[in-house]
């Protein structure tokens, strides 16, 4: 019994100075910035002018071609994040007239999937005759397709107003008269986004 017990410390001695002799361990450092609050910063008018020619350049249907940007108002100092992962804005459609006019839009800061700020604006747009131009006019003729599973139906249609393309817009159809909403995929088409009932 006296041997066993002997062998045991002598076993636990072994085993701590084992553990002393180990190197320390080299587990990595948690990155205190990955989780660190976004910063955010007060943007001044040309920081955000910048910002809204950007975020209006990345997307193709903000305001018509032909139209040029020649102001950008902010009626106030906003804060905004410091690195946004995206920027989008949402411009409300200007009135289709050729010369200088105004209308209003939204910047959104977006960080992953949240968004973050979101920063209203009023843009000076100088639009050329051809901007003033619809791709597809008021009363234009089109093919509405309907589709209803498998089934497509198509129908001849005219466009309640203009559009251009990639708009959604209300048509009616010949000779019923019955409106429906539809995506102008060409100067002549339309894809119906709602079904008939």
């Amino acid at each position: 019994m006296h041997r066993r017990v002997v062998a045991l410390v002598v076993f636990a001695l072994a085993l701590s100075a084992s553990a002393a002799a180990a190197p320390p361990s080299k587990a990595p450092v948690p990155n205190a910035s990955a989780n660190a609050h976004p910063r955010w910063h007060r943007a001044n008018p040309a920081e955000i002018e910048r910002i809204v020619r950007e975020a209006i350049a990345a997307s193709a249907t903000s305001i018509p071609k032909g139209t040029t940007i020649r102001s950008v108002r902010c009626g106030t100092v906003p804060e905004i994040p410091d690195s946004p992962t995206n920027v989008t804005i949402e411009v409300t459609k200007p009135a289709r007239k050729a010369g200088i006019s105004s209308t209003s839009a939204v910047l959104t800061f977006h960080r992953d999937a949240s968004v973050v700020a979101r920063v209203p604006v009023t843009l000076e747009l100088d639009m050329s005759p051809e901007a003033a131009t619809f791709d597809v006019p008021k009363g234009a003729p089109v093919v509405l397709v309907i589709k209803r599973g498998l089934l497509e139906i198509s129908a001849p249609a005219v466009t309640s107003e203009g559009a251009d393309l990639g708009d959604v817009v209300q048509v009616l159809l010949r000779p019923s008269g019955r409106a429906l909403r539809g995506q102008i995929v060409a100067k002549d088409r339309a894809i119906a986004v709602e079904e008939l009932r």
